[in-house]
């Protein structure tokens, strides 16, 4: 009956998700072939490469996409389960990498930024090896402290390969090279923060359960700590707040983005002060309702071309998803619906999933993208197809992921149930304690009458 009444109270929430969705593709196909304005410039420069990607170059992606992508992270794994053949996965990935990195020098082309950054690659895996070697080996003295430096160099390393593939694809498409550094910084740099959000969310609530008892606080509190913090940073970087000179007029996109700024800070500031003595059961509204109004407010954000206007209107309708998909999943936790240490229920998924996607339509909205999907004559619904199955790989990739974490660690059923029997021995125990108390407070008061 209890999951009878769940389905009767999940229905409209997903019909309304539903909707929400049509609409996003609705008004991302809409005008479609009126994607242009006045182009720029500098518009020609943005296309698909002439030169053709050379035999050392495939090679090289093949390579690197097995040792980081595959074999690597499937070692990390194994690290954090305790397998005793973690050291071989670490060899062979470090293996393949560095040959793959070899045939990277083939190719030539040493001097642009993504050459430099294998360089960085070279040396975090090097000093990988060689401390897992070392713990594997005995010649080090194993330690937690030494044991947990290795491990975070491992979950580092997935973001440094995240960071790889980003800068190997903005360097094959020329991108952020016409003097637009700072705005394709700012794209990538908060969409990525919302990519990397939405993973650890997706992994926490795997391992540790639906509400996440381990964090001692509510999600929010972390999230809006982060706003806070990119709140303060967008108030005085949009434009510029510190000029000297008076010349420098603030346009409408100045304004608004500050002024989405502000609101971040002073929201982000809210949420702290109502969560920061909270259970972490006791979750908040408060950046989901910041989500919705800059959601809203990029959906009526007005750019010089169309096509750019159509990105912003996808990222904008990713975050009202984001925020309301939220706050249904908040009113499910208090309802009672999900326990502390339940597997997570299937909706909680939803806001992971458009958090994951605002960020891939935030990176996608930036100047040069705009540019160079005109040039491709790509359609933006297209588009939106495109970004949104980089969204359901990447969540397929982690929930792979911490699948296999169970099944070397031990079964996600046998935790759960270890949880419960464990809550259920302190409620037993309790119940007992309590029972002996009130037969010793009858005993004596027979006593005393007697």
């Amino acid at each position: 009956m209890a999951n009878t009444g769940l389905c009767v109270q999940m229905r409209p929430i997903s019909l309304t998700a539903v909707v929400l969705a049509s609409v996003v593709l609705v008004g991302a196909h809409g005008e479609s072939m009126n994607m242009t304005g006045t182009l720029p410039d500098d518009a020609p420069f943005y296309k698909w490469p002439d030169e053709p990607m050379g035999w050392a170059l495939k090679v090289h992606l093949v390579l690197c996409f097995i040792a980081y992508v595959v074999i690597l992270p499937v070692g990390l794994v194994m690290e954090m389960a305790g397998h005793q053949y973690q050291w071989l996965a670490q060899l062979s990935g470090a293996g393949v990498a560095f040959l793959g990195i070899v045939f990277g020098w083939v190719h030539g082309h040493l001097g642009n930024v993504y050459a430099r950054y294998g360089w960085f690659m070279l040396s975090l895996l090097v000093q990988q090896t060689a401390t897992n070697l070392g713990l594997t080996l005995g010649a080090v003295p194993r330690n937690k402290k030494l044991q947990l430096f290795y491990r975070m160099v491992g979950a580092l390393q997935l973001v440094y390969t995240y960071v790889g593939m980003l800068l190997g694809g903005i360097r094959f498409l020329n991108l952020c090279s016409q003097g637009h550094l700072g705005q394709c910084v700012s794209h990538f740099a908060r969409g990525s923060a919302l990519i990397i959000g939405a993973v650890c969310i997706l992994v926490c609530m795997r391992v540790f359960g639906a509400v996440i008892v381990e964090l001692r606080r509510p999600l929010e509190l972390y999230l809006s700590i982060i706003m806070m913090l990119v709140g303060a940073i967008g108030t005085f970087t949009e434009h510029n707040f510190f000029q000297t000179s008076n010349t420098d007029s603030w346009s409408h996109k100045d304004l608004q983005h500050t002024l989405i700024g502000v609101s971040w800070f002073a929201g982000g500031l809210l949420g702290v002060l109502m969560t920061c003595r909270s259970h972490p059961r006791s979750r908040n509204p408060i950046p989901s309702l910041i989500f919705i109004a800059t959601g809203i407010a990029m959906i009526t954000h007005q750019q010089d071309l169309v096509m750019a206007s159509h990105t912003h209107f996808l990222f904008g309708a990713a975050l009202v998803c984001l925020g309301l998909s939220t706050i249904a999943e908040i009113t499910l936790l208090a309802a009672g619906f999900v326990k502390d240490h339940d597997q997570p229920a299937l909706f909680q998924f939803v806001p992971v999933f458009f958090m994951c996607a605002s960020g891939m339509f935030l990176m996608g909205s930036n100047r040069d993208m705009v540019l160079f999907l005109i040039n491709s004559h790509i359609d933006v619904a297209t588009y939106a197809l495109i970004l949104l199955s980089f969204c359901f790989v990447i969540m397929f990739y982690f929930y792979v992921l911490v699948d296999l974490y169970f099944a070397l660690a031990g079964p996600q059923s046998a935790k759960y149930r270890a949880l419960e029997q464990h809550m259920d021995r302190q409620s037993t125990s309790s119940q007992t304690s309590t029972l002996n108390h009130s037969e010793s407070h009858s005993s004596l008061a027979s006593a005393a009458f007697v």
